[in-house]
């Protein structure tokens, strides 16, 4: 019986010291072409037994990547904000949101950043911790970008995920986000 109680005091301070109190909810809102984003959105909610949330515009982009790519320059350049869907509407009930989404020509896309300008983050304290897959770009300006379209919420470090090791990349995806919840507190 005192190896059960034990476990159990271990347990609990082990889940308080980690930030996986059951207090503390955790939203992981993506936005994924190729399914690469996809794939870690999904490692993390596992490791953080946040919701999954799925970004999508409402005009898709073309299937021609050339096409694609002028269209998403095009948003970034006249900062566009494309109209999206997401399943959710008020981002108030989390404390710790991940956003994910695949790096386009050194940023974020734009339908990210319309989701993140979608909400107000004054209200309380919110930590964002961005997750971001990529090709061979430099990552930071697409964490740049996100900075500016919600200056009021608290950002945690980066998890980036090059595009080709996605597969193998579980491990480390779900070690990063047990670290960021530990510092979100």
């Amino acid at each position: 019986m005192k190896k059960t109680q034990m476990l159990a005091v271990t347990l609990s301070a082990f889940m308080a010291a980690t930030g996986f109190a059951q207090e503390r909810r955790v939203l992981v809102a993506y936005y994924s072409k190729s399914g690469n984003t996809e794939k870690v959105a999904r490692e993390i909610a596992a490791e953080t037994g946040g919701t999954l949330a799925r970004i999508a515009e409402r005009d898709p982009y073309p299937t021609d990547k050339k096409a694609h790519m002028e269209r998403a320059k095009d948003e970034h350049r006249r900062r566009v904000r494309p109209e999206i869907e997401c399943p959710v509407a008020d981002l108030s009930a989390y404390d710790i949101i991940f956003v994910g989404y695949p790096l386009w020509c050194g940023h974020a896309p734009a339908p990210v950043l319309t989701f993140l300008e979608s909400h107000d983050f004054g209200g309380k304290r919110v930590t964002i911790v961005p997750f971001v897959t990529y090709g061979g770009s430099p990552f930071a300006r697409g964490t740049e970008d996100l900075r500016q379209s919600a200056p009021k919420a608290v950002f945690d470090k980066t998890i980036a995920v090059r595009a080709a090791t996605v597969p193998k990349s579980a491990d480390r995806v779900r070690k990063e986000a047990r670290e960021a919840m530990a510092r979100a507190k």
